[in-house]
């Protein structure tokens, strides 16, 4: 599958969208203390989160093992921030349709991992929470915070549009990934 191909892939699905290769992403330690914060309460709350995501180096080093990266953007139309509902069923839209695309790629010959907004929403609550397995561990999705990813510097290296404004929200996802050996 080209690049080309995957970008096409990914528009069809909703998004707009770039590859890169997975080590010039942009990633910034200091953001995982946006995950300690727990202002999205999944902290040690969730297999996709940190600390059981594991710790800043190791997610690093997982994400530029991958050869290749698949970065994706929705935009909506916003009236300010207050609107919860629909910030939430915006982040579960894209989380959902990256998980998708994954899929997609898997069927594709590919392998990998996804990264999108807030934590995994596959099980609610999180089996960690039960100190139960995961009970999809090749389907969960971790938070771009998380893996420490610079969304703005990601989406300027890849000539994508962002900016923090009370009339557009950014999402941003992306699928770091490998072709099956």
């Amino acid at each position: 599958m080209t690049e080309m191909d995957l970008i096409k892939l990914a528009e069809e699905a909703g998004f707009l969208a770039a590859v890169l290769p997975a080590k010039e992403i942009p990633v910034d330690g200091s953001f995982r203390k946006f995950c300690e914060d727990n202002l999205c309460g999944k902290y040690n709350a969730n297999y996709s989160c940190p600390p059981g995501c594991g710790t800043v180096e190791e997610v690093h080093q997982r994400l530029f093992a991958q050869e290749k990266a698949l970065v994706v953007e929705m935009i909506w139309e916003v009236n300010g921030f207050d609107d919860k509902e629909f910030i939430f069923s915006s982040r579960n839209k894209l989380n959902r349709t990256v998980l998708q695309l994954m899929d997609q790629l898997r069927e594709a010959g590919m392998d990998g991992f996804c990264l999108g907004y807030g934590g995994c929403p596959l099980c609610n609550p999180c089996k960690q929470t039960e100190g139960k397995p995961c009970t999809f561990p090749e389907k969960k999705i971790s938070c771009m915070s998380a893996y420490c990813v610079d969304v703005g510097k990601l989406a300027k290296k890849c000539d994508l549009p962002f900016a923090w404004s009370n009339d557009k929200m950014h999402l941003f996802g992306l699928i770091a990934f490998h072709k099956k050996a």
